[in-house]
């Protein structure tokens, strides 16, 4: 098995001189957490932090496989409940439940941070709420 490039990866640490520059060399295989194994742990050189390579993502914090979370995440986007979910990936609904709140938390942080001085001239609805809009029961 070989080994993964690290270099699109960097330190956390803000006290680190070189926090959040990828390609830096600094990174250094250090283990493996335990569960589920095959997550990789690093090590800064420059600062001596350990971190997962899960630090950062939604993934980070959870103790399933990239392959479920996977699996999670196109039942959720293809519009399952999570219930429903939950079953299909052989998970528990509060698994789906924290996951999808991980990965809505991680894609608000990942949204703030690239969309800005947005300033829109006209909005449109999208489909989706014509479609809420229709099942609302009249009262």
């Amino acid at each position: 098995m070989s080994e993964r490039n690290w270099s699109t990866f960097a330190c956390p640490n803000p006290a680190c001189s070189v926090y959040g520059q990828v390609g830096q060399s600094n990174l250094r295989p250090h283990g493996w957490s335990s569960k589920p194994r095959g997550i990789r742990c690093l090590r800064c050189t420059a600062c001596g932090k350990n971190f997962s390579e899960r630090k950062g993502t939604p993934l980070f914090g959870l103790h399933m496989s990239d392959e479920k979370a996977l699996d999670i995440a196109h039942h959720l986007v293809e519009g399952n409940g999570m219930r429903p979910t939950g079953r299909l990936c052989g998970g528990t609904l509060n698994t789906v439940l924290r996951f999808a709140r991980k990965a809505g938390d991680h894609a608000q942080r990942f949204h703030d941070q690239m969309v800005r001085h947005v300033q829109p001239q006209q909005v449109q609805a999208d489909e989706a709420w014509s479609y809420v809009g229709k099942k609302r029961q009249e009262l």
